[in-house]
């Protein structure tokens, strides 16, 4: 799976957003189409796989969250209101934190 493919299911099942495409071809995410008038700051171009600042936005979407760095390898945990435990691991975070956002939601990476 690639890193677009990743970003697109993380938008979708993580953070419950879904796609457009505005008349320049560019993709942006919304929350729903009732908030797209004051949703100004719609996450164009969103990439949790590569971007950190994306990839701390999927963090906030959980109730616990722990990553580290152990010798250049990044382990992201994250668990959600039933107290049920997602990990992740990479050797860059916001692949580390994708994987176990993923899980979280039914998707293997």
């Amino acid at each position: 799976m690639d890193n677009r493919e990743i970003d697109k299911l993380i938008a979708e099942k993580v953070m419950g957003w879904f796609p457009l495409t505005d008349a320049n071809r560019m993709n942006w995410w919304a929350p729903s189409v009732e908030e797209l008038p004051i949703w100004l700051k719609l996450q164009k171009n969103f990439r949790p796989s590569t971007d950190i600042k994306d990839a701390w936005l999927v963090v906030e979407k959980f109730e616990y969250h722990k990553v580290e760095n152990d010798a250049g390898w990044y382990y992201c945990t994250l668990a959600n209101h039933n107290t049920k435990f997602f990990d992740g691991d990479d050797d860059k975070a916001p692949i580390a934190i994708c994987k176990a956002a993923l899980k979280a939601v039914g998707v293997e990476v």
